[in-house]
C-alpha cells in the first residue's frame, strides 16, 4: 500500500479522494501509466485543512464542503478525519473572505505523517500559499515522506537538494492537468513546431468558477500564475511571446473550466496561420490521472532510495519545474521508469 497524507481539502483533493475510491471500486481512469505500484493500492491515511468546514468532520463528508463545487461522482468509503493544519498565509485578501477558519488548535504535523506512517504528501494548497507549502516541505521532509507538490509555490527551487540528501522525492511544481488548457497550448505550439511553422505570439484566457480561479483575480496571485503559465507555454519553441493565466470567475461554472487560445504564426513564403481554440472541461478530474501517476513514482523512487527531483517526471507533470528538458517529455518520462526496473 501506498500511504498518502493530503495537504488542503479542495476541489483537487475531492476529485483526487474520489479518483482512488472510483479505482478501488473497479472503476478504470484513462491515461494512468504502468507502474510496479496500482492505483487502487492508494491509501488516504491523513489530510489537513484549517477551513471550520471540513476541520474535525471525516474526509468523505469534507470533500463535498463550501466552497468545494466538484461534482459526486462516487460513495467515499473512509473513516479519515481532516486535521487542523496551521495558518501560516492564505487568509488574507480574497481567500479570507473564502475560507472561515477553524478554531481548533492546529495538530503537530510532523508526529501526525510519523505516526500514520506517511509515505506520500500531496501539496494542494491554493496559489499564493507559500509559507505554509514551506511550513508542509520542512515537516514531509523530516517526517521522511516523499512530497508531491501541485501548488505553484516554488518548493523545487527552495528544498530539492535537502531532499535529495535524505534520498526523498520531491516532485514538483504546479501540476499540469491532464487535458487542461495549458497543456492543450503547449501541444499545439509543440505540433506546429514539429511542422516548421514559425509561432510568433499566442494568449490563453481561462474562465472558472472554483475557489483557484476566484483567488487568482488578486493581483499578485494572478501575476504569479501569468508567469508561470506564459513560462511554461513559451518553453515550447523560442522567440514566442505568450500571454497566459486565468482571466475571470464565475461562479455559475462551478468546476467547469472554459479556455479560449490564439495562436499565430507563420510559414511558407510568410504565409501566415492563426488558430483560435475553445476548450471545456472539468476542473477537477483534470487532475486525478497526473497525480495517481506522481503519487505511485513517489513511492517507487523513494522505494529506491532516489531523491530530488528527477527533471525527466517533473518536465512531465509541472508547469513550473526550471531544470526541463528538451523534446518529447513523455518519450523521456518512459526511458527513466524503464531504468528503474
Amino acid at each position: 500500500m501506498i500511504r498518502v497524507g493530503i495537504v488542503g481539502v479542495g476541489n483537487v483533493a475531492s476529485s483526487l479522494v474520489q479518483g482512488v475510491e472510483y479505482v478501488k471500486q473497479g472503476g478504470r481512469v484513462p491515461g494512468i501509466l504502468d507502474l510496479e505500484y496500482r492505483p487502487e493500492e492508494i491509501d488516504i491515511v491523513t489530510a489537513f485543512d484549517i477551513d471550520a468546514r471540513k476541520v474535525g468532520k471525516k474526509l468523505s463528508q469534507a470533500i463535498f464542503e463550501k466552497p468545494n463545487v466538484v461534482e459526486k461522482y462516487v460513495d467515499v468509503r473512509s473513516d479519515v478525519v481532516v486535521l487542523r493544519g496551521p495558518t501560516l498565509d492564505g487568509t488574507e485578501g480574497i481567500l479570507g473572505k473564502v475560507i472561515e477558519e477553524s478554531k481548533e488548535r492546529p495538530v503537530d504535523v510532523k508526529s501526525v505523517l510519523r505516526e500514520n506512517k506517511v509515505d506520500v504528501v500531496v501539496n494542494l494548497l491554493p496559489t499564493g500559499v507559500e509559507r505554509a507549502s514551506e511550513y508542509y516541505a520542512v515537516n514531509s521532509l523530516e517526517a521522511g515522506s516523499s512530497l508531491v507538490n501541485a501548488s505553484p509555490a516554488p518548493l523545487v527551487e527552495r528544498f530539492e537538494e535537502k531532499f535529495k540528501s535524505a534520498g526523498l522525492p520531491l516532485l514538483g511544481d504546479d501540476l499540469i492537468s491532464q487535458i487542461g488548457g495549458t497543456a492543450l497550448h503547449a501541444g499545439i505550439i509543440n505540433f506546429l513546431t514539429e511542422r516548421g511553422v514559425k509561432v510568433t505570439r499566442s494568449y490563453q484566457i481561462d474562465i472558472s468558477g472554483t475557489t483557484e480561479t476566484l483567488v487568482t483575480l488578486e493581483d499578485s496571485r494572478k501575476e504569479l500564475k501569468k508567469r508561470i503559465k506564459s513560462s511554461y507555454i513559451s518553453s515550447q519553441q523560442d522567440g514566442v511571446e505568450v500571454v497566459a493565466g486565468t482571466s475571470d470567475y464565475v461562479e455559475f461554472l462551478g468546476d467547469r473550466r472554459v479556455s479560449y487560445m490564439v495562436i499565430e504564426g507563420e510559414y511558407a513564403l510568410g504565409a501566415k496561420v492563426r488558430i483560435d481554440v475553445s476548450m471545456k472541461s472539468l476542473d477537477g478530474p483534470n487532475a486525478v490521472a497526473p497525480l495517481l501517476d506522481l503519487i505511485r513514482l513517489a513511492k517507487l523512487l523513494k522505494d529506491r532510495g532516489i531523491g530530488g527531483s528527477p527533471p525527466q517526471i517533473c518536465s512531465h507533470y509541472f508547469k513550473g519545474y526550471h531544470g526541463k528538458v528538451g523534446g518529447d517529455t513523455r518519450a523521456s518520462l518512459i526511458n527513466f521508469i524503464q531504468a528503474l526496473k
